[in-house]
């Protein structure tokens, strides 16, 4: 990653209209370092969108036009990230707090986005040491230690994996709510 492209938290009103978030604007926030993308997720992840939207509100930091936007971060560059929010934190620390058995699917998917970003950066003996301590805490279902893990990578690749493991819960989330859906309505005929 360059680490001369600037990041920005934005509110997007339509594809491509953008109204900057200036999070200097906001009280306690007058010092904090912009610019990042961790600096911006750092921020993001204490407050759900709700709490985002009324924080902007309560500071009239954007036009009323981008008030029920939706959130994003851009950069220099034009690359569009989703931020890394509380509602989208809380699913995986939920996850990873649970008892529940991480599957197979779910335990291969994962390793190989973190075999694929650390090939780009560590050569072959570290890389197989990485992978070995990986595999690991996969298999024992160690959650701990591969938060831990993920935690020791590059953190704009880190946050890859992150929202990787976000959109298979969600959708792992709507699969069972749709199977109790089904089932309800199955016993209400019945």
């Amino acid at each position: 990653m360059n680490e001369s492209v600037k990041y920005y938290l934005v509110l997007e009103n339509r594809p491509g209209d953008y109204n900057i978030i200036e999070i200097n604007r906001i009280p306690g926030y007058e010092n904090y370092p912009t610019g990042s993308i961790e600096a911006i997720d750092n921020f993001t992840k204490k407050y759900t969108e709700t709490e985002l939207r009324d924080l902007i509100i309560e500071n009239n930091i954007v036009r009323d036009e981008y008030v029920n936007g939706i959130f994003k971060i851009i950069s220099d560059s034009k690359k569009t990230l989703l931020p890394l929010t509380k509602e989208r934190m809380d699913v995986i620390k939920d996850f990873m707090a649970s008892s529940e058995e991480i599957e197979r699917p779910l335990k291969d998917k994962l390793y190989g986005y973190y075999k694929k970003i650390l090939e780009t950066f560590l050569d072959n003996d570290m890389l197989n040491i990485k992978l070995k301590e990986f595999k690991k805490a996969l298999n024992e279902n160690n959650k701990e230690d591969i938060f831990f893990l993920l935690g020791k990578i590059p953190y704009y690749k880190g946050r890859e994996i992150y929202f990787m493991l976000w959109k298979e819960l969600m959708v792992r989330k709507e699969s069972i709510s749709r199977t109790l859906e089904k089932n309800d309505k199955l016993n209400d005929v019945a």
